[in-house]
């Protein structure tokens, strides 16, 4: 069973935090890229997460004034695995 409302508000939180222009977003996760994670991870992405993930990929936020680029949203496509792993415990 889908669970429709948890991936409507993921899409819906994917569009608002690229309507406010806070972070890099690139193209969302494929079907074949979440497989891939969940498999090398050991664990399921929620339908929000991934419908959020799914509708675009924060991969960076605009630095303060005066500092540089900041990384703090996980780059699932091209992360180290050492680094993912040690965010996800």
């Amino acid at each position: 069973m889908i669970d429709t409302d948890g991936a409507r508000l993921g899409a819906e939180a994917a569009r608002r935090l690229a309507g406010a222009d806070c972070c890099e977003i690139a193209p969302g996760l494929t079907d074949e890229e979440f497989s891939r994670i969940e498999a090398t991870y050991g664990f399921e992405f929620s339908p929000e997460h991934r419908a959020f993930l799914a509708g675009g990929l924060p991969v960076a936020s605009p630095p303060e004034e005066g500092e540089t680029w900041q990384q703090p949203w996980p780059d699932w496509r091209r992360a180290d695995v050492d680094d993912l792993r040690h965010r996800l415990e």
